[in-house]
């Protein structure tokens, strides 16, 4: 997704892989992702620095693609066209590894985004039960769904996507080790998976969620089995393991490793790695002064609000992780290694559409299996382990400022009505509000898909470039512009970007194609060329706006955390009369406030309807 930064210079040798054994979903005949033409990819790079550098720096930044044109392009490009030649996608084997599984940072907040429901109407412990049980149930009709193959073909612009990563959603782990994790997935196994781990208190139970015949359960008989999980989990486990997994990725693998020594727990370790997904019932918990609902659920999602809390209730290496509340908000921890949001999202949307159908399989089998308390065996080493952890855990989830914030001027019918892009339009909306803010303009980070390809992930449509320089510093003028200059300068900026986009879906992005010659100079023991050490590339790659826009159908949000200290981390989710965000900031850093930058994006939204309303008028009187 958006974290080009988790690349490490020192990482000199990374694992090269298909994503997974099993043949992709659909069996589609999509095409291998080109490599991209040089010419296109350092055209961009000379605007996106150009947007964000002085004059002298810049004059700076052309002599250095000169030297890399004629010097370093040549040869890494041909061998990036070679491995195109030979891989279905070249990209994914090292994006799975670079962004992913050999970053050694801790998953929640870093990379693990949480998704929130719309809130249920329960508000009791039997309440919480029964929402967990169709929950649970509404995803495993799903998970079926895409194991046959029955779900609906996604397209993008008439164009197939590939459909792979919906299999991988379940039944799939990350599995900690020594500097690279490992990734296991559930369609991989032999064996039918039939269960899910159920958490509650920081205990862990394995609970059947098929019958024999791989029919799900009713809800009667997973309300039953719940049940039996609340009655043997009633006080709090004093060493929950499960906390360690939020910590760095070395660490925990060192408690891995040391756990699995016994037998009973690497049984224990190997039920919860097969599992479909796991459920986490939860304790109460309260926004913090000033806060909203919607924002704790936000938080609870994310990290579970620190070991005092719910954090401790989370097994963060699992795929999927539905969080479930006391008090109706409910929702999804989802660890990003082997999908994008879309997916997940369109399990959501599932979901909600059981709910809002109550076409809940009340009929079958009751569970032919007994629910099976996992108990892990810890020393001293590792309950030491667990309190740092659990204290580092506190920490995050106190720095950590999320917002869960919805504007209500307009949807994204009022740009479209305009005949402009909404994503476009949100995202100069972004470049304003941090100007007015912090003057300057932010490297921005925004998910493009690249699922038109053969296993295909992500690309990034960055902001901002020049036009979108022009476009800011034409709204934020003194004197003030004429509306119909600011205008046509929107207008003009918002055409850029989703010209980008077409670009970044269609393989022709800058950011991976860069990457991708970085990589190859590792593999191949060439040197790194001076481009990466380059003040432009340097500034590029350190993003202070993070985006990614997950649309659904129903009232949806996602967040994540900021992927530097000085970063926004914004998810948003443009419905028709209503925009959607969430905001997060980090407290420490001092200059960044999730607060000041929702009232600011509010106000650059109405400025910019102003401009258009304004100049629209006034071209019909002419």
């Amino acid at each position: 997704m958006r974290y080009l930064t988790a690349l490490r210079p020192q990482i000199t040798q990374i694992m090269t892989r298909t994503i997974s054994a099993t043949t992709p979903a659909y069996k589609q005949d999509l095409p291998h992702l080109p490599a991209p033409q040089p010419v296109k990819t350092l055209k961009h790079f000379l605007d996106y620095s150009q947007a964000v550098q002085d004059k002298q720096d810049f004059e700076e930044t052309k002599k250095v693609v000169q030297k890399f044109v004629e010097n370093d392009l040549p040869r890494l490009q041909e061998l990036l066209q070679k491995r195109a030649e030979q891989l279905p996608n070249w990209l994914t084997p090292w994006w799975l590894n670079v962004a992913y599984l050999a970053a050694r940072t801790p998953l929640p907040v870093v990379t693990s985004p949480g998704v929130m429901f719309p809130k249920f109407e329960f508000n009791t412990p039997e309440g919480q039960i029964e929402y967990a049980a169709k929950i649970a149930q509404a995803a495993t009709k799903f998970y079926l769904l895409a194991k046959n193959e029955q779900l609906k073909q996604d397209v993008a612009g008439g164009a197939p996507l590939d459909m792979s990563q919906y299999k991988f959603l379940f039944g799939t782990t990350r599995v900690p080790q020594l500097n690279v994790d490992q990734i296991k997935y559930g369609c991989d196994y032999k064996e039918q998976l039939r269960h899910i781990v159920v958490i509650r208190n920081g205990h862990l139970f394995r609970v059947q969620i098929l019958d024999q015949n791989d029919q799900v359960l009713p809800i009667n008989a997973i309300i039953e089995q719940l049940s039996k999980v609340v009655a043997e989990s009633a006080t709090q486990n004093p060493t929950p393991v499960g906390i360690v997994s939020s910590d760095g990725r070395d660490k925990w693998a060192r408690v891995y490793t040391s756990l699995k020594k016994d037998s009973t727990n690497a049984k224990n370790l190997e039920t919860i790695e097969k599992s479909l997904f796991a459920v986490c019932l939860d304790k109460p918990s309260d926004p913090p002064a000033g806060y909203t609902e919607k924002d704790e659920q936000s938080r609870q999602a994310l990290h579970g609000g620190g070991a005092k809390v719910n954090a401790t209730n989370r097994w963060f290496d699992k795929t999927i992780q539905f969080v479930i509340g006391t008090n109706g908000y409910t929702g999804m921890t989802y660890e990003h290694t082997p999908a994008e949001g879309p997916p997940v999202a369109a399990l959501m949307d599932f979901i909600c559409d059981q709910f809002q159908g109550n076409t809940f399989t009340t009929s079958g089998s009751n569970a032919s299996e007994q629910v099976e308390k996992l108990d892990l065996k810890t020393d001293d080493e590792i309950n030491q382990r667990i309190k740092k952890s659990s204290d580092a855990m506190d920490r995050i989830a106190a720095d950590l400022d999320i917002l869960a914030y919805t504007f209500k001027g307009y949807g994204k019918n009022f740009p479209k009505s305009a005949k402009i892009s909404p994503d476009s339009f949100i995202q100069l909306a972004y470049q304003l509000a941090f100007h007015r803010i912090h003057s300057s303009l932010p490297p921005t980070y925004e998910t493009a898909t690249l699922r038109k390809f053969t296993e295909g992930r992500t690309e990034n449509i960055r902001s901002p470039n020049t036009a979108t320089a022009t476009f800011v510093k034409k709204m934020v003028s003194k004197p003030p512009k004429p509306v119909s200059e600011i205008y046509d300068a929107l207008v003009h900026a918002a055409n850029q970007h989703k010209k980008y986009t077409l670009d970044c879906m269609n393989g022709s992005g800058m950011d991976r194609h860069l990457l991708a010659w970085k990589m190859i100079a590792v593999e191949n023991n060439l040197p790194t060329p001076e481009l990466y050490g380059s003040n432009a590339y340097q500034q590029l790659t350190h993003f202070q706006v993070s985006t990614s826009q997950v649309p659904t159908r129903h009232f949806i949000q996602m967040c994540f955390g900021p992927s530097a200290l000085d970063c926004y981390g914004i998810c948003y989710n443009p419905q028709e009369t209503e925009l959607h965000f969430t905001i997060s900031t980090f407290k420490s850093y001092g200059s960044t406030s999730s607060k000041k930058f929702s009232k600011e994006l509010s106000k650059a939204l109405m400025d910019m309807r102003s401009v258009i309303n304004k100049a629209t008028k006034e071209s019909s009187k002419l």
